[in-house]
């Protein structure tokens, strides 16, 4: 069962692979009544500062308005496969080191979507040139060609095509080279991020393996846990929350928003059972200002 809550600390922009801009990712949440948003596009913290300047301009048409609280965040992918996602919470986005790293992995997935797409051809799917080119730039990722592929009818679902054509074994997959989660979160707290494990059940259902990776990953600097995402059941997200703090880490939640219209995922909606999501922001917060 899910419900809907007032915060929700892991949204996607067109930035990386949501749908909607930074700006109607404010206004909607507005609309649904979201008090706080951490806007953690996937391996870019380039729409950090258009966000603080919608913010800005949001605040001054409307002062009488209570502010939505931003937080500054990425969200970056390590591990085999690039599976174990990390959320970094204020992040300074003019790091040098960390956007040195962030631009040679967007063009690692520009060169990524250019074999993928050569693998498609073979398959009989071709894109027009117009669509090819947005789907060869630096930043695009499986989820842009799985939305083309569905756009142009050649699937029915993006599910369909992750597993017809792009999941990891298909025809059109291509691995990409990722560096360690150790190494991400090392990375994400050198650029002064408050770094938690995103979504974990997708990384480890198992809950004694998971403890081990997260204690092991507590020496590199991991700080929290994702107990409340869409992809953790009503009995896997109260056993996160248990776990993240009983071994003192911070929990938070997010709904993994990206605009697609063919799926359920709505922003605030995540798995009930989050008792006190604002002392949690709170912790969050003075762990991220501390």
């Amino acid at each position: 069962m899910s419900i809907q809550y007032p915060i929700d600390l892991h949204i996607h922009s067109t930035i990386s692979d949501g749908l909607e801009t930074p700006a109607e990712l404010y206004a909607r949440a507005r609309r649904e009544g979201i008090t706080a948003i951490a806007l953690c596009d996937h391996d870019t913290v380039a729409g950090v500062p258009l966000m603080q300047e919608v913010i800005r301009q949001e605040e001054a048409l409307t002062p009488d308005s209570p502010p939505i609280r931003y937080l500054p965040s990425i969200e970056l992918s390590t591990g085999d496969g690039g599976h174990a996602h990390l959320l970094g919470f204020g992040v300074n986005y003019q790091d040098e080191k960390l956007l040195s790293a962030l631009e040679e992995m967007q063009e690692e997935r520009a060169q990524r979507s250019r074999r993928m797409i050569c693998l498609l051809k073979k398959q009989g799917i071709r894109f027009c040139t117009h669509v090819e080119e947005e789907l060869t730039r630096p930043g695009t990722g499986r989820a842009h060609i799985a939305r083309a592929l569905l756009d142009m009818g050649a699937v029915n679902t993006m599910q369909q095509a992750f597993d017809r054509y792009l999941a990891r074994g298909k025809c059109a997959y291509i691995a990409r080279r990722y560096m360690s989660i150790a190494d991400g979160v090392s990375l994400l707290t050198g650029a002064g991020a408050t770094v938690v494990l995103a979504h974990p059940c997708r990384l480890n259902p198992d809950p004694q393996g998971l403890r081990a990776l997260v204690m092991e990953l507590m020496d590199a600097g991991l700080s929290g846990l994702e107990a409340y995402h869409p992809s953790a059941s009503r009995q896997q997200a109260p056993l996160i929350d248990s776990m993240a703090r009983s071994l003192g880490l911070l929990v938070t939640g997010g709904s993994d928003y990206h605009g697609d219209t063919n799926c359920c995922v709505r922003m605030g909606r995540m798995p009930s059972g989050w008792q006190d999501p604002e002392s949690d922001l709170q912790a969050l917060l003075e762990r991220i200002n501390g």
